[in-house]
């Protein structure tokens, strides 16, 4: 059985059911229940992954659709969509990470009655996206956005790209997309520039894999279906698309796709939208997607991410820690570990641990981290005996190990994507402990009492008779 946003459901039902939070009345996702549903577990502190059984359109008509979201919520459930055990979810996923993102699976094609996605077919008058049960998730969002991933094909070399991207509904058949990603930007800029119109797909719902594949710092020229299908452990099936027929092939196994094109040189109003920062995205005129068909799964689920939360930041973290590891390995091969921490949003903060040989090796390896990602505005660099997944240490190290005047670098002007108060100011921290001067060690207990010493052998616990 191939795998699926469906067939993870089940697995996470079967072998973690306490992860599983069903909603069995109906919901407004319009009308922000389901937001609100995940808030309140948020702030209780639980990450359940959340599937809705039932939910209304933006018409106020019950869909026929469910809604899933908190898929990523935990990196022990990302750990379980990639095989790797949950007990080894801190560097050792990111490592498993790096590793599968240096591999490729080739997709395989199958015939449109073999997709499930093929299962129910909106063409013509019956295109509208209103039709969708599309979630509305802050106060001051400008409309219900989808916020799952989408595909464009480079024209020139065939390969299909594979990113994450919002769609705001502007009418039954029009999307205003808020396109970020470099590239595809440059695939958009091939077609703008001869007057075409360009290719483009929602994926609305797929294994957790897939999308986490999808997120691997790839090259421009990569193939991504053969990237996600490395995550995935088998062949992602792609099927030809309504539109374009073999010309543009869809994820088989997806839940939904929504086809289109994007006309040249025509914008809309995007945004106000609650973003990975916490902060609402400034209002901007982006791309129009001119929807020409939509097919999906019976009884389809709509996945969502719930913006600004552990999900989006453990989505968009632990594919760069992977990613920014193989890298600075490559160029230096000194590096311990890589950590996206969740107070930086999972995108603006990236510590590195590394066996630090002489003086000023550590800022090298921050500036060569910033040019790992536009999103990064804060490297901090440290020795390999810091745990960079325990952030009380990393920030112990920055105040006990940092001459300001002398390892505290910053850059002007560099560009970022998202708005916070750095703007396009970035920070190195070298919070490593200095070579070229007498320095105090970090106290440590011996290795070889710490191995020796098992908690479970020596400590008992409710000894009622000393309470």
């Amino acid at each position: 059985m191939p795998k699926s946003l469906r067939s993870f459901i089940e697995q996470v039902g079967h072998e973690h059911p306490e992860e599983l939070a069903v909603v069995r009345r109906t919901v407004d996702p319009g009308n922000y229940d389901v937001t609100a549903i995940l808030e309140q577990l948020t702030q209780q502190q639980r990450f359940p992954m959340l599937l809705c059984e039932s939910a209304l359109d933006l018409q106020g008509r019950p869909s026929g659709m469910r809604v899933a979201s908190n898929v990523f919520a935990t990196r022990e459930r990302i750990a379980d969509a990639i095989g790797h055990p949950r007990e080894k979810s801190g560097m050792e996923l990111s490592m498993e990470y790096a590793r599968l993102e240096r591999e490729q699976i080739p997709w395989r094609g199958v015939p449109p009655e073999e997709a499930p996605v093929k299962e129910v077919v909106w063409r013509g008058e019956d295109v509208d996206v209103n039709r969708l049960p599309i979630v509305k998730h802050f106060e001051m969002d400008l409309s219900p956005v989808i916020t799952m991933g989408a595909a464009m094909k480079d024209p020139e070399t065939g390969f299909y790209d594979v990113s994450f991207i919002k769609g705001f509904p502007k009418g039954p058949a029009k999307l205003g997309i808020s396109i970020h990603s470099p590239h595809f930007d440059r695939i958009l800029e091939y077609y703008e520039k001869r007057d075409m119109a360009a290719p483009f797909i929602h994926i609305i719902g797929h294994h957790p894999a897939f999308y986490l594949g999808a997120l691997a710092l790839a090259p421009f020229g990569n193939d991504d279906y053969a990237t996600i299908g490395s995550f995935m452990g088998e062949p992602v099936r792609l099927t030809p698309s309504e539109t374009w027929g073999t010309q543009f092939l869809v994820p088989a196994d997806a839940e939904i796709i929504i086809e289109g094109e994007i006309p040249p040189g025509e914008r809309a109003v995007v945004d106000p939208f609650g973003e990975v920062t916490r902060h609402y995205q400034a209002q901007c005129l982006r791309p129009v997607l001119n929807v020409t068909a939509i097919t999906m799964r019976q009884n389809a689920i709509m996945q969502t991410v719930f913006s600004g939360h552990q999900g989006h930041w453990n989505l968009g973290g632990i594919p760069k820690e992977g990613s920014v590891y193989n890298a600075l390995q490559k160029r230096f091969g000194n590096i311990v570990a890589v950590h996206m921490p969740l107070s930086g949003c999972g995108r603006f903060a990236c510590y590195v641990s590394i066996d630090k040989h002489i003086e000023g090796e550590a800022k090298r390896i921050g500036i060569a981290a910033l040019a790992e990602s536009w999103m990064f505005n804060w490297v901090v660099i440290v020795d390999k005996h810091i745990d960079v997944f325990n952030e009380q240490d990393v920030i112990w190290a920055m105040l006990t190990n940092v001459d300001p005047k002398r390892d505290v670098d910053v850059i002007q002007n560099a560009y970022t994507l998202f708005d916070t108060a750095a703007g396009y100011t970035k920070l190195i921290i070298d919070a490593t402990q200095p070579l070229d001067r007498p320095f105090p060690e970090m106290l440590k207990v011996p290795d070889e009492a710490m191995n020796r010493i098992n908690l479970d052998e020596w400590i008992e616990t409710n000894v009622r008779e000393y309470a």
